[in-house]
C-alpha cells in the first residue's frame, strides 16, 4: 500500500513540556523537542509506524527556513518528504504541555498575507504535476490542513481533482470554503472532519447529538460517500452512504492532544483501504489517536526519546 498525504500546511513544531505553566512567571522545561510537521506530514509518519515505506509526504516549504526543516525531516525515520520550494517561511508552531493540568496549548505563527510570498503559478503547478505523477502509483490520496493564503483558493479542489481523474480514493480533511469548492469538482469517498468543522462547513448550528448523527447521515446520504466527525474525547460519529455508525473513544490520560485527528487520519485510511469495513476502520483511528495523545511528538503511535 502506498498513500500520498498532500500537505499545505507545513510546520516547524516546537513541543515543550512543563511540569507546571503559569503566566507571567519564567518557565523552564529540560524536556522538548522539534518535528517537521502539519497535519498530513503527522497522518504520513503515523502511516509509516503502521507499515514502513507505506507514505509519502507531498508539502510546500518556504526557502528561508527549508534547510532546517528537511534536516528535521530527515532525522525522522519514519517520515518521507517530498518538498515544493516557495518564497518564505515555513510557518512555525509552539505546543506547550502542562504535565500537572494535563492542558495543551498550540501557538502558531500564520504566513503574513504578504503578495511578494504568494506561491505562484510555477509552484502550484509543480504541485499539481507531482500529485498527477504519484497518483499513478499510489493506492489513495489523503489532503489535511488549512490552506495558507499564499496558495490559490481553488488549490486544493484541483488537488482532489488530479486523485478523482485517476479512480484513486480521497480522505478530505479539510473545511469550509475549501472543501464546498472541492465538492463542486468531485466528491472524496472519505470526509474526516471535527464536529466544530462540521458545523462550519455545512451550515449547522450546534446540534445535540441525535440531531448531529442524522445530520452527519443525511449529509452523507446526498454525497454517497463515507463521512467522519471526530469530538475529542466523545465516540466518533459516522456514515457511510447515509448509514450511521458510532465508535467510541479508548480512554487514556492525554500527555498532548496535539495530531491525534491526524493519527486518526491515518488508522483509518489505512484499515478501510484493506479491509472496507468502516467499523474497523474507526476502531483503527480511534487508536493510533489514542497512542499518540499518550506520546510528545506530533503524530507518532510510538513511545520517542523526549529530547
Amino acid at each position: 500500500m502506498k498513500i500520498l498525504c498532500v500537505c499545505l500546511s507545513s510546520t516547524i513544531q516546537r513541543t515543550i513540556k512543563f511540569d507546571s505553566f503559569t503566566t507571567g512567571q519564567i518557565n523552564r522545561s529540560q524536556i522538548w523537542r522539534e518535528d517537521a510537521s502539519g497535519k498530513a506530514l503527522n497522518a504520513a509518519r503515523v502511516l509509516n509506524q503502521l507499515e514502513e515505506g507505506s507514505s509519502v509526504a507531498l508539502c510546500p516549504v518556504g526557502n528561508s527556513n527549508a534547510e532546517h526543516f528537511m534536516v528535521l525531516a530527515s532525522r525522522d525515520n519514519d517520515l518521507y518528504v517530498h518538498p515544493i520550494y516557495v518564497e518564505g517561511n515555513t510557518r512555525e508552531c509552539w505546543t506547550l504541555l502542562d504535565a500537572k493540568t494535563g492542558s495543551t496549548t498550540e501557538v502558531i505563527s500564520d504566513a503574513a498575507e504578504d503578495l511578494h510570498h504568494l506561491a505562484g503559478a510555477e509552484a502550484e503547478l509543480d504541485l499539481i504535476e507531482s500529485i498527477r505523477e504519484y497518483m499513478a502509483v499510489c493506492d489513495a490520496l489523503l489532503i489535511a490542513g488549512s490552506r495558507p493564503v499564499t496558495w490559490s483558493k481553488n488549490i486544493c479542489a484541483r488537488i482532489c481533482e488530479v486523485a478523482h481523474k485517476a479512480g484513486k480514493p480521497i480522505l478530505a480533511d479539510f473545511r469550509g470554503e475549501d472543501l464546498l469548492d472541492t465538492l463542486k469538482v468531485c466528491t472524496p469517498q472519505i470526509i474526516k472532519i471535527n464536529e466544530d468543522e462540521f458545523y462550519q462547513t455545512f451550515g449547522n448550528s450546534s446540534l445535540n447529538e441525535n440531531e448531529l448523527e442524522q445530520a452527519i447521515s443525511k449529509k452523507s446520504e446526498e454525497l454517497h460517500n463515507i463521512i467522519v466527525v471526530t469530538r475529542g474525547a466523545k465516540d466518533t460519529l459516522a456514515a457511510e452512504n447515509g448509514k450511521s455508525y458510532r465508535c467510541p473513544t479508548e480512554k487514556v490520560t492525554p500527555l498532548n492532544t496535539t495530531a491525534c485527528g491526524d493519527s486518526f487520519d491515518a488508522g483509518f485510511i489505512r484499515e478501510y483501504l484493506l479491509s472496507k469495513n468502516i467499523e474497523a476502520a474507526l476502531s483503527l483511528g480511534n487508536h493510533c489517536g489514542a497512542l499518540n495523545s499518550q506520546t510528545i511528538v506530533p503524530g507518532s503511535i510510538k513511545k520517542a526519546g523526549e529530547n
